[in-house]
């Protein structure tokens, strides 16, 4: 954030007439506050940007005079930091976030976090959801539009073929993959839908593909999880094992190899597997596996 910010809101303070009290007394707090930015001591907290722009009577770049990159970053931050995101950060981010939308070389960053935004403040009221849904079924436990409400909330398993299935997704990967024959991360995407779906014959075909533009543990990975989705839990046990053989120093192997065994509920060997890709993994590690096992260990009854 520009050093020189303090300085602003004083100047902008006293242009409006107004002393440090007044303006703390707006924002709800104390006038020592406002004397420790003005003097660059603290900077303000990103909750009162939007208050403060709307009461210096300016806009939040000219406030707080910062790059739009820094804007992205601060916004970015916010997204994967925060638990809870307020009214009011929410409201800054989303705008700068959509007047950015013209500029050519920030769209699609200031799209992907538009996107993350929205699903941030959606996961948030999934909670809130959660909460209340519970509720209700302790109030009218026979009530199925309560139970209904919490396997929504909670994205759980709807029997339901008509709403569970995936084919929007299909198609959109279908047509996706087809544009960008050359980016193997999409044909993955593909797989895990057609598989989840049970279109066997599909993904047969997708998975030649994607081995042939990128060939790794990945070919043995979705052949043993066709084998498994057709009823051949055998032949899947055995392509498992033969890929944690190609690939012995490969951690995401070994790590999916553990998700394998996790979903056939067999938790010694899915912990083993696990703490396998752990070790392997470079610094610094995600912690994926290390959640899989306290869930395994939960589900055991041993924590």
């Amino acid at each position: 954030m520009n050093i020189e910010l303090g300085k602003k809101i004083r100047w902008l303070r006293l242009q409006k007439g107004m002393t440090q009290e007044e303006l703390a007394a707006k924002l709800n707090l104390s006038s020592q506050a406002v004397s420790k930015w003005e003097n660059r001591v603290t900077l303000p907290d990103i909750q009162f940007l939007p208050q403060l722009s709307v009461i210096l009577g300016v806009t939040i770049d000219e406030l707080f005079a910062l790059t739009d990159d820094t804007h992205l970053e601060r916004i970015e931050n916010m997204i994967h930091q925060e638990h809870v995101i307020s009214e009011d950060d929410f409201h800054y981010a989303e705008q700068f976030l959509k007047g950015k939308l013209d500029d050519e070389e920030r769209k699609s960053y200031s799209l992907t976090l538009l996107a993350e935004l929205h699903m941030h403040r959606s996961d948030e009221h999934r909670e809130y959801a959660v909460h209340y849904a519970k509720d209700a079924i302790r109030q009218v436990p026979h009530s199925k539009r309560n139970h209904n409400a919490l396997r929504d909330a909670e994205k759980g398993v709807l029997f339901d073929w008509n709403y569970s299935n995936h084919h929007k997704l299909i198609a959109y990967y279908v047509n996706f993959v087809q544009n960008h024959p050359d980016y193997w991360p999409a044909y993955v995407w593909l797989l895990n839908y057609l598989i989840a779906d049970g279109r066997c014959t599909e993904a047969k075909e997708i998975l030649e593909k994607l081995n042939q533009i990128h060939a790794s543990y990945l070919y043995p990975l979705y052949d043993g999880l066709i084998c498994k989705e057709e009823g051949n839990h055998a032949q899947a046990l055995l392509l498992w094992e033969q890929m944690t053989d190609l690939y012995p120093d490969d951690w995401a192997a070994w790590t999916s190899r553990g998700d394998c065994m996790a979903k056939l509920c067999r938790y010694d060997e899915a912990v083993q597997y696990y703490s396998k890709g752990y070790e392997l993994q470079p610094h610094p590690k995600y912690t994926d596996s290390l959640e899989a096992m306290c869930h395994i260990y939960s589900i055991q009854g041993n924590l």
